[in-house]
């Protein structure tokens, strides 16, 4: 495969945000093209995915705050076209041409984006693999392998209930957990979404909207029903809200307890409640437990990508925006109207649209 580099000096086409108040201040424009830096990977933006922390960041609600002006976005997949003096000094690392997706921390909705350290998140993608799953795998797969398995501890033979299980995370936990062998009940609302889950191989699943909204029990008894009066091993909650009581009541005796993410708000919780039944409570950060253990983490990703090839794991893709809709992209991420991933793809090189043409003649 090959790649030009493009010469510092011209311009990238960005997604700008310029106050913290949420899409209403995003903008489109050309920013100039910095020089990389010597440890840095610069990457042809291909596709790129919408995660709930780009949600938050462009609302100042996220606890690593960025100030504006910046571009959002913090997960890509596409082509290297320059890496840094560093980086190409190391023998079979990344090089220009290599195909890849990479976590790249903020300026992932632009034609172009730099991975600069710690950029042992940016990671080969199998010859399989098209750029837009590729986009919508590192967080979400990842975030779902780290929580079940390296801090859940999920097992062969064991049960699983996923909250948010038609998102983006939520739809990798389903397929990790199946993949690990695991019982897996998932919760989703409406009947799109239900669909979607039970594609993905859910052996249960449950329609919160179905639930009696008068009865604090409804969803841990119906838990329980499936589960032999049990309960789950795990639970994996990608939702949070204002009272995790359910969830909590929906596990086994040592069961354990994964707090993902909070789009239902920050979740409260008294401690005795862990004292009832011995569960514990597990937070599960994958960014930073990738940058603070960079060779799990490659462990993990290759773990995943032998799933893949296998076709035990597959990114769901519900969504799919042109960079000029980044706004709305975000906006239903925020809605939760997601089903699967959301993905911003970007217009191919004028190199491949004259591939395309000439191969069409």
């Amino acid at each position: 495969m090959t790649s030009t580099v493009t010469p510092a000096g011209e311009t990238v086409r960005a997604v700008v945000c310029t106050d913290l108040v949420g899409e209403d201040a995003l903008e489109l424009r050309d920013r100039p093209r910095a020089p990389l830096g010597p440890k840095a990977v610069r990457i042809r933006v291909r596709a790129a995915s919408v995660n709930y922390p780009d949600v938050l960041m462009i609302r100042g609600e996220y606890q690593a705050r960025t100030e504006p002006p910046f571009v959002p976005g913090t997960e890509v997949a596409g082509d290297v076209i320059e890496v840094g003096a560093e980086i190409a000094a190391v023998a079979g690392g990344i090089a220009v041409g290599d195909r890849v997706l990479s976590v790249v921390g903020s300026g992932a909705f632009a034609t172009e984006a730099d991975a600069v350290p710690p950029w042992q998140q940016t990671h080969r993608i199998p010859a399989e693999m098209p750029y837009d799953e590729a986009a919508a795998f590192t967080i979400t797969y990842g975030t779902a392998y780290h929580g079940l398995i390296r801090r859940g501890g999920l097992r062969a033979g064991e049960s699983v209930l996923i909250t948010g299980a038609s998102g983006g995370c939520g739809s990798a936990a389903v397929q990790v957990a199946r993949a690990a062998g695991a019982r897996v009940l998932a919760v989703a609302g409406g009947a799109e979404k239900t669909a979607l889950v039970r594609q993905l191989g859910a052996d249960v699943v449950i329609d919160h909207r179905e639930l009696d909204p008068r009865d604090p029990k409804a969803l841990s008894v119906l838990v329980r029903g499936h589960t032999g009066g049990e309960g789950v091993d795990v639970v994996f909650d990608t939702v949070g809200g204002t009272d995790i009581r359910e969830p909590l009541r929906s596990l086994a005796w040592y069961g354990r307890y994964l707090t993902i993410g909070f789009a239902g708000g920050i979740p409260t919780v008294s401690v005795n409640q862990t004292i009832l039944k011995c569960v514990s409570i597990i937070g599960v950060a994958y960014g930073m437990s990738a940058l603070r253990d960079p060779a799990s983490n490659e462990q993990d990703m290759r773990a995943l990508f032998d799933w893949y090839r296998q076709g035990l794991v597959r990114p769901s893709i519900g969504h799919r925006f042109p960079l000029e809709q980044a706004a709305e992209a975000l906006r239903v991420v925020r809605q939760r109207r997601a089903l699967g991933k959301v993905v911003i793809e970007m217009p191919a090189p004028a190199a491949d649209q004259a591939a395309n043409q000439d191969g069409g003649r």
